[in-house]
């Protein structure tokens, strides 16, 4: 197989916005390099797929496939190398997307053990590897020590080359931390620094969601509520076109807006609130 080649109609599938064509694509192709007993295609489909499927909140599958593509490695004779910190990034990232994050802090600090070990000067995978770290010390509560990462990420996503979309995502993680720290204008600016990589010619991007509803955040704790409203739909909208509305993604952006619209609408409010309690329970029935 022919893995570059497949890699770029895939991506040229997402960028036609054709996103029920993804899934089949993906699976078809893994069952041809199966097929063909072809290891190192198997591996970049599957870590392909499982970042689909955490995307779309389809965690079990998501894992399933991270463990399939760490056994590969191991059978490949890579475990302890950087090909498999990646992968194990990877997975660890889709533990951290369903919940269970001090296992993937774990995950993470182990990646970071390989890489050092490996000498790794690979300055792409080491700024993903803090990123990926700050979302999880994120959700841990731990928003400083989240900062701190990215601050070390942030020079390092500004050297690679055509960086603008990870630049952006950095911006973005930095501002949410900020707001659970109560800096609302570092990370409104933050925010707005992202926004601006985005709207400069990177909107297709399935993270531009992330700095519209991390606006919309800051608008409501500066009671700015209709500026709120606005960048919380936009980032519904995002969302939407990328993977769909049932999704967590979707719904926790519902619940902040049914926040903001609770001392304007109630009705609208519990009626939000409502649809993203639908969406979790279809969500973990799937």
């Amino acid at each position: 197989m022919d893995i570059q080649n497949t890699l770029r109609e895939l991506d040229a599938i997402f960028k036609s916005g054709e996103h029920h064509r993804i899934e089949p694509f993906l699976v078809e192709h893994l069952r041809q390099a199966e097929a063909e007993g072809d290891k190192p295609s198997m591996l970049s489909l599957q870590n392909e797929l499982m970042g689909y499927y955490r995307a779309l909140s389809r965690f079990r599958e998501a894992l399933e496939l991270g463990e399939k593509a760490l056994s590969l490695l191991e059978s490949m004779g890579y475990k302890g190398s950087v090909p498999y910190a990646t992968t194990l990034l990877n997975v660890a990232t889709a533990y951290r997307a369903e919940g269970q994050v001090q296992k993937a802090i774990g995950m993470y600090e182990e990646v970071m053990q390989i890489y050092t070990a490996n000498k790794l000067e690979d300055v792409y995978l080491t700024a993903s590897l803090y990123n990926n770290l700050s979302l999880a010390y994120q959700e841990a509560g731990q928003h400083e020590k989240a900062i701190e990462l990215l601050d070390r990420a942030m020079p390092l996503v500004r050297s690679l080359p055509e960086s603008a979309v990870h630049v952006a995502t950095t911006h973005t993680n930095r501002g949410l931390s900020e707001i659970r720290c109560g800096r609302f204008s570092a990370a409104r600016e933050d925010l707005q620094a992202a926004l601006a990589i985005y709207e400069a010619g990177h909107t297709g991007s399935s993270h531009y969601a992330g700095a519209l509803a991390g606006m919309g955040e800051v608008a409501f704790r500066e009671k700015q509520p209709q500026e709120s409203i606005g960048f919380y739909e936009r980032a519904l909208q995002e969302i939407a076109g990328h993977y769909g509305k049932q999704n967590l993604y979707y719904a926790v952006t519902l619940d902040s807006l049914a926040v903001v619209y609770e001392d304007l609408d109630k009705p609208k409010s519990e009626a939000l609130a409502a649809e993203a309690q639908q969406i979790r329970e279809a969500v973990k029935q799937a």
